[in-house]
């Protein structure tokens, strides 16, 4: 009998912990053009303490239906600092036509925060680009 309680109270503890949510692994990364290319932003509530910097992001495209990596995770370049809604460009990258996945660890005073953003971008005739965020 002690062992049906116990094991009736150990499926009902998995049960509930099956239906707590995890925290999203990544905020999400504004994308607007500056220039005639992609420019990132982190909200105003981003909730780190200034100053706030980064390395440069993970930069993916889609090739069909795989993912190419176009600029790896680089922890070594130099960190920049970013301000909170203001849209920051990571110089050598060559943005063409297509659908991107962008990855940016972020780091406050006293904690970090991972960004992410999916979005395409289409070339009108006149080489202007048009930015469609996804995610």
């Amino acid at each position: 009998m002690v062992m049906k309680h116990l094991f009736g109270v150990l499926m009902v503890t998995v049960m509930a912990s099956a239906c707590v949510s995890h925290t999203a692994q990544y905020q999400s990364l504004s994308v607007t053009l500056k220039n005639n290319e992609p420019c990132f932003a982190i909200p105003a509530n981003s909730g780190l303490e200034a100053p706030i910097t980064s390395h440069s992001p993970t930069i993916m495209k889609r090739a069909g239906n795989e993912w190419k990596t176009i600029s790896p995770p680089s922890t070594y370049s130099p960190a920049v600092t970013l301000n909170a809604q203001h849209c920051h460009q990571w110089r050598g990258i060559a943005w063409q036509t297509g659908e991107y996945d962008v990855a940016l660890k972020v780091s406050g005073k006293n904690n970090s925060v991972r960004y992410a953003a999916r979005f395409t971008l289409e070339e009108n005739s006149s080489g202007q680009f048009k930015i469609t965020q996804t995610e």
